[in-house]
């Protein structure tokens, strides 16, 4: 499904509505509608960092396992550093907000709410290639010089973590605690890494 909004493309991929569907029929520990809100919270955080900052995106396209906003990148580094900074910056914030929340009036799904925020808000700030870190790294070291070193920095940082996560869900796996998000992130990042 394609559609504009505000002038910026809109793309929603059937696939992406159905895992959703599935997602949403299948969840039963209750914590899919806070990751929701967590990840679109971020994402708005990116879209408001390049409102204020005049680099509207072109396009955002709802795909699975991801969402892409996709602009102009230019040589203005500090604009795309405070951008990508924006969407963790927005999920730590919520994080603590909802941290003292819990503290006030213990409520326990708080609790789960902040730790969600905070998941997400520290994932997205890992140094590779794909997340807001990598971009910052990226914008900070192809700042100080050559683009295509950044981009190769990068890209070993990016395979090097990934060998970490698979190496820790396979040593997971044969001590008996099987955990399939981390071949998925791992998989995801070496994936990643290869691609230019």
């Amino acid at each position: 499904m394609k559609f504009k909004l505000f002038g910026t493309k809109i793309y929603v991929s059937f696939f992406f509505c159905a895992l959703f569907t599935v997602m949403l029929a299948t969840d039963r520990t209750g914590l899919l509608l806070p990751v929701i809100f967590a990840v679109i919270a971020h994402e708005t955080g990116h879209l408001f960092a390049m409102w204020a900052l005049d680099c509207e995106p072109k396009q955002i396209r709802l795909i699975p396992a991801s969402v892409q906003i996709i602009r102009d990148f230019s040589t203005q580094y500090r604009n795309d550093i405070i951008i990508a900074a924006c969407g963790p910056l927005v999920n730590f914030v919520l994080a603590l907000t909802f941290y003292f929340n819990y503290l006030a009036f213990e409520k326990e799904i708080v609790y789960y709410y902040a730790l969600l925020n905070l998941i997400i808000g520290i994932f997205n700030s890992l140094p590779v290639k794909g997340l807001d870190g990598g971009t910052i790294l990226y914008s900070v070291l192809a700042k100080k010089g050559d683009s295509s070193r950044a981009e190769l920095t990068l890209k070993l940082i990016t395979l090097i973590t990934a060998a970490i996560i698979i190496i820790a869900a396979v040593t997971f796996t044969v001590k008996g605690k099987f955990n399939m998000s981390f071949y998925i992130i791992g998989i995801y990042l070496f994936i990643t890494g290869l691609i230019k």
